[in-house]
């Protein structure tokens, strides 16, 4: 049975969390779409509230 792909903005948001917790900048976000760039900007903040 194959695996269902993950929702966008739920990838968005990991990845932003990742890039904050390594330290990156919030402005490398790679999204320009509204939806899946607020999901990776709110990501990046979480990232940083817990690094």
């Amino acid at each position: 049975m194959r695996r269902q792909k993950r929702d966008m903005t739920e990838r968005a948001y990991t990845h932003g969390y990742q890039k904050s917790v390594q330290g990156k900048s919030k402005e490398l976000c790679p999204y320009q779409n509204k939806e899946p760039r607020t999901a990776w900007l709110s990501g990046w903040r979480s990232g940083r509230e817990d690094g």
